[in-house]
């Protein structure tokens, strides 16, 4: 859980007066850049199997939304099994830094607990994300032992060279890449920049061999896809939303870019263009939930709720997005049980009720399926009846484990936009030889097969669904094709 005390008032007083003593705590010597890119030998075990040294940083406190995204990835990476001792949290938002980390770490930087040249650390503190501190805390990464990897989650503001960082310094991507020199050596390493303006950290020198680089936007670019909505920026929605279930940094990164450009056409807004950089054979290193992954999609529906009840300004949206949203609220409040509500931080609300039969689970694991399907992200469940979620160690209700099965075969099991009452017409259907479609309708629970795609969609659209979109062909998902 994150520690949400005030600093107390004299050592507030203390920070004002000293600047934040980031003049007692000088820059590190970090190492040169190389003049030749080293060999990096690929192991097929910590592609497998990394145990990964991960830095989490949110720069500027001038938006909640940066610290936000900071502290959901660590509860996302603790649910993961990654211990605090492997992860360190940074914020410039002073109202969750950790009491003692100013005197401890800024101002007595060399306490008794430091050996030469090291500062000492708090595990589980969050820490301010000073120049100095922050290359320290890259170097301190220290993943240089077989199997270990490198993850740096870095949220900010451009500063026109760099992301910028609370003592208004700036990290830019030469000093990045010396300091991830120094702390992961040629380790692989999944680097993460969300920021406007933030493609030159994709690029030389941070392009790497070992290296797995995914940035918010392009260079120069600014707008929807970067910037920020209630509880995140688009991106880190997206991002955040493409880690469960992913078994490697590359359909991360995929799922994260297909995610912005889709909830950009939904506004109607130019794309910023995230930029990613992939060395050679990285693509498949593993995710902290790759082994859940590998025991296929999630097909279980999981709510925990939380206090209070749901009302017509239930909806965690800023005024105008309120009023856009409210005739949906206010139908779902008034509509009879079973139903559920699912939405997304960037405005996308869709809810389902009972009428054809279906269980309480069944209302639910729909209504995620149709927002993850009209936003193209993960989503949260946000109300089951009138019962809202409780929100997660970061204060934010938590996004669901993805439900809507876009590629791969298709199993009875998860196939999206039905009543589990229905999943034997899906047996019948994978029991079948020969050439066969499948088509769905996302709000109509109807199924529709055939010999042909064609003939599929024909079928499902007989019976009066009018969205009716592909899903398979033969056992094959198709879905993630469709436009």
């Amino acid at each position: 859980m994150p520690v949400r005390r005030l600093l107390p008032v004299a050592l507030l007083i203390l920070l004002t007066a000293c600047g934040g003593r980031s003049d007692r705590l000088p820059m590190p010597d970090l190492p040169p850049a190389p003049s030749a890119e080293p060999i990096v030998p690929l192991d097929a075990a910590t592609l497998a199997h990394p145990d990964y040294r991960v830095l989490l940083a949110a720069g500027d406190a001038t938006r909640h939304v940066y610290s936000n995204a900071v502290l959901q990835m660590r509860d996302v990476l603790s649910g993961a099994g990654l211990g605090i001792d492997q992860v360190r949290t940074m914020s410039a938002d002073k109202q969750i830094l950790s009491g003692d980390v100013y005197e401890r770490e800024i101002v007595r930087p060399h306490s008794q607990d430091s050996g030469p040249g090291q500062i000492s650390v708090l595990p589980g503190a969050v820490e301010p994300p000073t120049l100095a501190l922050l290359s320290n805390r890259l170097l301190d990464l220290k993943a240089t032992a077989a199997g270990q990897a490198c993850l740096a989650y870095l949220v900010s503001t451009p500063t026109g060279g760099g992301l910028k960082l609370s003592d208004d310094r700036e990290l830019t991507p030469a000093i990045l890449d010396r300091a991830l020199i120094g702390g992961c050596g040629t380790a692989p390493t999944v680097v993460v920049v969300s920021a406007c303006d933030a493609g030159a950290f994709a690029a030389p020198p941070m392009a790497r061999p070992n290296r797995l680089i995914l940035t918010a936007s392009a260079v120069g670019a600014s707008g929807f896809g970067c910037g920020p909505n209630v509880g995140f920026t688009t991106f880190d929605e997206c991002f955040l939303g493409a880690l469960d279930g992913a078994a490697t940094w590359g359909a991360v990164f995929d799922r994260t870019r297909a995610c912005v450009t889709r909830r950009e056409h939904l506004v109607n807004q130019p794309t910023v263009a995230p930029q990613s950089f992939i060395g050679p054979s990285m693509a498949g290193l593993a995710t902290p939930w790759a082994d859940a992954a590998r025991r296929g999609p999630a097909s279980q529906v999981s709510f925990l709720q939380g206090i209070g009840r749901f009302t017509q300004d239930a909806l965690p949206y800023f005024p105008t997005l309120q009023a856009h949203n409210a005739p949906i609220a206010q139908d779902y409040l008034h509509a009879p049980s079973p139903k559920a509500l699912a939405l997304t931080f960037a405005g996308t609300v869709v809810w389902v009720g009972g009428g054809r039969g279906e269980t309480p689970d069944d209302v639910a694991r729909i209504a995620v399926q149709r927002c993850e399907y009209e936003s193209g992200g993960a989503c949260v469940l946000f109300a089951r009846n009138l019962n809202l979620t409780a929100a997660a160690g970061s204060g934010q209700p938590p996004e669901h484990p993805p439900l809507l099965v876009r590629v791969g075969r298709v199993a009875a099991e998860t196939v999206p936009f039905i009543r589990d009452g229905q999943r034997g017409e899906i047996a019948t259907y994978l029991a079948q030889l020969g050439p066969k479609a499948l088509a769905l309708s996302p709000i109509g629970e109807t199924i529709g097969t055939g010999a042909t795609a064609d003939a599929a969609l024909a079928r499902c659209r007989s019976q009066g669904a009018a969205d009716c979109v592909l899903y398979a062909e033969g056992d094959r998902i198709v879905l993630a094709a469709q436009p």
